[in-house]
């Protein structure tokens, strides 16, 4: 039998926990999750299970963490679908690319810390991205997404340049998420 595909996500608010029995870190699969009636405000979708774990508590607030491109189930869930949605991957041609595929189920996704002053803010944390995305342009992406996609694509500021998530100092992080709601 094929496992489900599982969601991992952590509740941010006491009164949503008490709605599911007080658990605050959940993974299911996700028709389970589509099943919860989660009167849901905002929705943080990160790449890493590092930085999702680093959440303090928000009201109204999930996040989902470590999707990867499995970020279509979102577009499933219409408790996440009906909610202020934002998305924090890697700065590097993947963490763009997942951010296009999961425009294609939430349109209104907002991206933070996804941008150039960030990327080059953090310069000397920079890694090497192993393989790069093969698209060329991601047509979901804004125009100053695209402009830190094509520059990373074509190399102009390091060979495969990649900033990760955890990487970012987590303070300046989270005031940057806080505000972005």
């Amino acid at each position: 039998k094929v496992p489900p595909q599982l969601i991992r996500l952590r509740i941010l608010d006491e009164s949503l926990r008490q709605r599911v029995g007080g658990l605050n870190d959940i993974s299911a699969p996700w028709e389970q999750l589509a099943e919860l009636d989660l009167p849901v405000s905002k929705v943080f979708i990160v790449e890493n299970l590092q930085t999702g774990l680093a959440f303090d508590d928000l009201p109204g607030s999930v996040v989902i963490m470590q999707l990867g491109y499995g970020v279509d189930v979102l577009g499933r869930l219409a408790w996440v679908a009906k909610a202020n949605c934002v998305y924090w991957g890697d700065l590097d041609t993947h963490g763009f690319a997942i951010l296009n595929r999961a425009r294609s189920y939430l349109p209104e996704l907002k991206s933070v810390l996804m941008d150039e002053a960030t990327l080059r803010s953090y310069q000397g944390l920079w890694v090497e991205e192993k393989d790069q995305h093969a698209a060329e342009t991601l047509p979901l992406l804004t125009d100053p997404e695209q402009a830190v996609y094509q520059v990373i694509k074509r190399n102009a500021w390091g060979q495969n340049v990649r900033l990760e998530q955890e990487r970012i100092d987590w303070d300046v992080a989270w005031k940057t998420l806080q505000q972005a709601i």
